[in-house]
């Protein structure tokens, strides 16, 4: 990642502005829709509303529908029926418009901080579609600044970041010229200004020497010598004043100040006026950094009141790791905390540091976003050369450090999906709690877990966080199809019992794979799949088909599921005659589940795990199947072969998925609701 080394014109009429990996990003002066400026770029993209209406959208729709011609609106009626969401992209021909092709995107109006991640999803999104189409350059108008409210400030580092992200993911990609056009002319000084900045950071980083790491499990973990704020991350992490007042620190907080802006003192200002607790971080936007959080931490001196300052110093770091996580980061920079003004002996401080990141990593090792952790010891330091030694070699026995509870094959690196060397490690892992719970987490096994539990136990209802809460709101809303259903609650059913017949039934799976290879795909994906967000469908094991499925039931019957699982023997009982024979049904529209709920009052649905395995497809009743058919296709039920499918798809309108055999299925998220 380099600069041009060609002078810059930051007139805006050069074509290769800023390099990023192999993609050449510019900022130009002009329309969108201008024919000359754009004569020789493949893509022009549109922001246009979700049901691709261009005549009633934003300005930069209707101007590229009129300069188009109507041909553009007919092929988006055509080709796109349903509504766009976020990450969607359209792909019509252009027209009379000089460019290849028009990429349609919906973006959401901004309403709160966070918000600016919609901007790199949609520019990543145009990236791989254009990978797709094996397309070179692609013209973006000033997304998201006219009527929907984001500001240009961070439209364009989010340009910056999703180019950026994309080069480094994808180092042979064929986009090599990105164009941002700005019509407005204060704007595109704000634009202009921000891609100097860029250009300085970008030249300031290639001088930071790295200096050794290692890989943990799934993490890069490497130290540098640098300047902390010249650093690009999702968070910085660094040692504050206690009263946070960045002017009255040393010198790494008044750079902070110095390199971000006064915003970031108003911020920790309008948060924190009283001295908050040691051990503790505040947490702001970066500004003018080059990250999107910084965590301004207060830690104790070494040789001050805490009797073990090293144990302070451990925990701040996995707080702030899991903070980071939650906030879904995928790179953490620290500053060799303790060093300075803090006083640790520099084998303490390392110690302590790598001992927190390890304790972190150790829970969280399948599911935790952070891809990269970096140390920067701070290059000014007369002392840095002894600090890295000591890091360096405290990174060197990462995997020894004691008070680490791991399994010999959790410290061995995790073999790539879909491989057979995969397949062996997910058949012989130790069953543990799925990542994603909160009460039973998964760096114990389920068999620790239970010797501290009695069999009658009851299960453990969960409330979960805020992000699955709506992303299962937005799935069940989507697919009940009646505007009148209102959520009650929303919580998660922790069963370790039950988990573990689950858990052995998709070993089971994974040993097939083993000789059969991954279980084939959907040829229509999953309608719930598709809905939810990556947090939850991250969790589930795709090479065995694992999916999210609604599934109705009456109140009385709640505890009982709850407890003891699904059971496929008592379905007939219910019900007269049955599609697709005794089994679990469950439905990927909560439309289809809700039938079987409560006609009125408070309903109760789940949304399941179930392991489909390799999937039967038919749209035929089979009332008689009590299993699904063998892979031999016997009309009958099978008693001579061994190869038998895992699950069945009744494709009717809507889709029904049947399985055969209770530990399959796993009733985690209860939803209550009213119609």
């Amino acid at each position: 990642m380099h600069t041009n080394s060609n002078k810059i014109d930051f007139a805006g009429t050069r074509k290769r502005y800023l390099q990023l990996g192999r993609s050449a990003v510019s900022i130009i002066k002009g329309k969108i829709e201008d024919q000359e400026l754009f004569s020789q770029t493949d893509v022009i993209v549109n922001t246009t509303n979700a049901q691709l209406d261009l005549g009633n959208a934003g300005q930069c729709s209707k101007v590229i529908s009129t300069a188009g011609g109507s041909s553009i609106q007919a092929e988006c009626k055509l080709n796109y029926p349903r509504p766009l969401t976020l990450g969607d992209v359209a792909v019509t021909t252009s027209g009379d418009l000089k460019s290849s092709k028009v990429f349609h995107v919906y973006l959401p109006k901004w309403k709160q901080k966070g918000d600016e991640q919609n901007l790199e999803t949609t520019v990543t999104a145009c990236l791989e579609q254009m990978e797709m189409l094996s397309l070179k350059s692609i013209a973006f108008p000033a997304l998201g600044t006219h009527c929907l409210n984001y500001c240009p400030y961070k439209v364009i580092n989010a340009l910056f970041d999703a180019v950026e992200d994309y080069n480094n993911k994808h180092s042979t990609t064929v986009v090599e010229n990105i164009t941002c056009v700005i019509f407005q002319e204060q704007m595109y000084q704000t634009f202009v200004s921000e891609a100097k900045k860029r250009s300085r950071l970008l030249a300031g980083n290639q001088k930071i020497q790295a200096s050794g790491g290692t890989k943990y499990l799934n993490t890069n973990i490497q130290i540098l010598v640098g300047d902390l704020v010249l650093q690009q991350a999702d968070v910085l992490v660094y040692s504050s004043p206690h009263n946070m007042k960045l002017i009255t620190g040393t010198g790494l907080s008044t750079e902070i100040l110095k390199s971000a802006g006064s915003d970031i003192q108003d911020e920790l200002n309008r948060m924190y006026n009283e001295v908050v607790e040691c051990g503790t971080f505040a947490v702001t936007d970066g500004y003018n950094l080059r990250c999107s959080k910084v965590y301004h931490g207060y830690l104790p001196s070494f040789y001050g009141r805490n009797k073990r300052p090293e144990r302070v110093l451990s925990t701040f770091v996995s707080k702030c790791l899991n903070k980071a996580n939650e906030h879904k980061a995928k790179s953490v920079v620290f500053s060799a905390l303790g060093s300075g003004m803090l006083r640790y002996p520099n084998d303490v401080a390392a110690s302590a540091v790598i001992k927190g990141i390890q304790a972190f990593l150790s829970c969280t090792w399948t599911c935790s976003s952070i891809d990269n952790i970096k140390i920067v010891v701070y290059g000014g330091d007369s002392n840095h050369s002894k600090i890295e030694k000591t890091y360096h070699s405290e990174l060197a026995t990462i995997n020894s450090v004691k008070g680490i509870n791991l399994k010999d094959t959790l410290n061995q690196p995790i073999p790539r999906r879909g491989t057979k060397e995969y397949f062996y490690f997910k058949y012989n892992e130790d069953p543990r709690p799925p990542t994603n719970w909160s009460f039973f987490k998964s760096f114990r096994t389920i068999k620790d877990w239970s010797k501290e539990r009695r069999s009658t136990d009851p299960p453990k209802k969960v409330q979960i966080d805020k992000d699955t809460f709506e992303s299962i709101k937005q799935l069940f809303m989507k697919t009940i199809k009646n505007p009148s259903a209102k959520i009650k609650s929303i919580t998660r059913n922790e069963n370790l019992n039950l988990y573990l017949k689950y858990f052995q039934r998709c070993q089971e799976l994974y040993r097939k794979a083993i000789v059969n290879g991954p279980c084939k795909p959907l040829a229509k994906p999953v309608l719930t799949m598709e809905n939810l967000n990556c947090q939850m469908r991250r969790v589930l094991e795709r090479d065995i088909n694992e999916v999210y499925l609604f599934h109705g039931t009456k109140q009385d019957r709640v505890k009982v599921l709850l407890r003891n699982g699904f059971d496929e023997r008592l379905a007939s009982m219910n019900f007269r005659t049955l599609r697709l024979g005794n089994g679990t049904y469950t439905a990927e529209e909560a439309s289809l589940s809700a039938h079987y709920t409560e006609k009125q009052g408070v309903r109760t649905m789940f949304l399941v795990r179930a392991c489909l395995g390799d999937v039967f497809r038919t749209k035929d009743d089979q009332t008689l199947l009590k299993r699904p058919p063998c892979k031999k296709m016997c009309k009958k039920i099978c008693t001579k072969h061994d190869e038998f499918f895992d699950s069945v798809l009744g494709e009717f309108c809507p889709r029904e998925f049947v399985v055969y055999e209770k530990a399959q299925c796993y009733p985690e998220y209860v939803i209550k609701y009213t119609l």
